[in-house]
């Protein structure tokens, strides 16, 4: 009498057959979390936990080093890795991770990213240098004690500008230019221009309007 042997069966009597102790084997496919991983090991297949420890996140075609016992696989470390695909460092499963230092110092050659839903930053001096920096988001607040900027050129730009201020000192040293269709000046106190020379020019009417206007 011949019965038949499934698939499912040599895989079993496979991993069986695993002896404990450490393994080279070949990544075959990764779960989508990331924790668990089929490894092939001398042309039989088998189950693996990736390792607390081994925090490249192993990707199918890597050589990995297994340590074997009797109830579980794990995977220890990537070894080699034959596709260009860059690698990535993580915990499995998705779990928190942190990194603790006096100096910690992060070098990228070209470009560094940093994606969140959510980014905290929380220190006693922050410097930012760059050539360029630009800033794009939906609301951007600024709450701090004291704000100085020192540029060589600066622009701002807005559909709408508010300003406020308890008290605001404006010094120009040479020249200031505005140039806009309509400008509004509500002052409920008293307003005080001086000037070693001014000149008003308009195109059609020029009005003062007030219970005292005075010319000296």
């Amino acid at each position: 009498m011949t019965m038949p042997i499934r698939t499912t069966d040599i895989l079993a009597i496979g991993e069986r057959a695993l002896e404990p102790g450490h393994h080279t084997a070949r990544v075959v496919s990764v779960s989508d979390d990331g924790s668990a991983i089929e490894v092939e090991v001398a042309g039989a297949r088998h189950m693996a936990t990736v390792a607390v420890g081994c925090l490249v996140r192993p990707m199918p075609q890597d050589v990995i080093l297994l340590f074997s016992n009797v109830e579980q696989i794990f995977i220890l470390a990537v070894l080699e890795r034959t596709a260009p695909n860059g690698g990535m460092v993580g915990l499995p499963g998705g779990r928190n991770m942190s990194i603790e230092g006096e100096t910690i110092t992060i070098a990228a050659r070209q470009r560094l990213s940093l994606r969140a839903d959510s980014i905290d930053l929380q220190t006693k001096l922050l410097s930012v240098l760059a050539d360029k920096g630009t800033w794009i988001g939906k609301l951007y607040t600024l709450i701090a004690d004291r704000v100085r900027c020192s540029a060589r050129h600066q622009e701002s730009s807005a559909e709408q500008l508010t300003v406020k201020a308890v008290k605001r000192v404006a010094v120009i040293e040479r020249i200031d230019t505005l140039q806009t269709e309509t400008q509004a000046i509500r002052v409920t106190g008293i307003a005080s221009e001086m000037a070693h020379t001014k000149v008003i020019a308009v195109t059609e009417d020029l009005r003062l309007d007030g219970k005292r206007v005075t010319v000296a």
